[in-house]
C-alpha cells in the first residue's frame, strides 16, 4: 500500500492543484470515461449506473481501471471521484465485492488528504475556505470541510505540521510553496498600493 507522499513522487506531482487521473496513470492504473468501459466491456453506458452515476473502479487482467461518467457532473466533482476511486485502487479495497462504509469513508478521506494536502495548505498559510477552493481546484463545500478542519487542527495540535511525514512533503511541495507565498505577497502590495 502506498501513502500519499509515494504517489505524488511517483507521478511527479509538486504543486496544486494535484491531478488525480495523472497519478492513476503514473501507477499503471486506467482511467476511461464511463463511454469507453462501455465500449470495451461490450455494455452499455446506462448499465455502469447501477455501480455508481459518477464513477468505480474495478480490477481486470490487466489491472486497475477507474471508470467516471463523464457527462454526469463538473471538472471539480471528477477530479473528486477519481481521487476517491484512486484511494479504492491504493487502499486494497478492491477484488472482494463492493466497497463497504468504512472503506468508502477511507477512500474519501484519501481523495480529500491527496487534493487538500494539509500541510501544504498550511505552509502556503490559506486563510480561506476559498483559497482553497481556488488552489486545491474542489468544490466550495469540500473546501469549507477541509479549512474547518485545518483551523481546527491549527488551534488544537500545535506542530501537528511538523511530524516526518509532512516534512518530506513539504520538501516535495517547496518550490511551489515559494511561488504561492511570493504570489500572495505581491498582490497584497498591488493592492494596497492601489487604495
Amino acid at each position: 500500500m502506498m501513502n500519499i507522499l509515494e504517489i505524488y513522487e511517483a507521478a511527479g506531482i509538486s504543486s496544486l492543484p494535484a491531478d488525480p487521473a495523472a497519478a492513476a496513470r503514473a501507477l499503471g492504473i486506467k482511467v476511461a470515461g464511463y463511454g469507453a468501459v462501455a465500449q470495451s466491456y461490450e455494455q452499455t453506458v446506462e448499465s455502469l449506473y447501477k455501480y455508481s452515476r459518477f464513477g468505480f473502479s474495478f480490477k481486470d487482467e490487466r489491472g486497475f481501471v477507474i471508470a467516471v461518467n463523464e457527462n454526469s457532473c463538473g471538472e471539480r466533482r471528477r477530479r473528486f471521484t477519481i481521487a476517491h476511486e484512486l484511494g479504492h485502487c491504493v487502499l486494497g479495497h478492491l477484488g472482494h465485492g463492493s466497497p463497504n462504509k468504512y472503506e468508502e469513508r477511507e477512500a474519501n478521506r484519501f481523495a480529500a488528504e491527496f487534493l487538500a494536502p494539509m500541510a501544504v495548505l498550511d505552509r502556503c498559510g490559506v486563510s480561506s475556505a476559498r483559497e482553497i477552493a481556488s488552489l486545491c481546484g474542489i468544490s466550495q463545500s469540500a473546501a469549507e470541510i477541509v479549512f474547518a478542519e485545518l483551523t481546527l487542527k491549527r488551534r488544537s495540535e500545535r506542530g501537528c505540521f511538523e511530524f516526518p511525514e509532512n516534512i518530506a512533503l513539504m520538501r516535495q511541495f517547496s518550490a511551489f510553496v515559494q511561488r504561492y507565498l511570493e504570489f500572495k505577497n505581491t498582490s497584497r502590495r498591488v493592492i494596497e498600493k492601489n487604495y
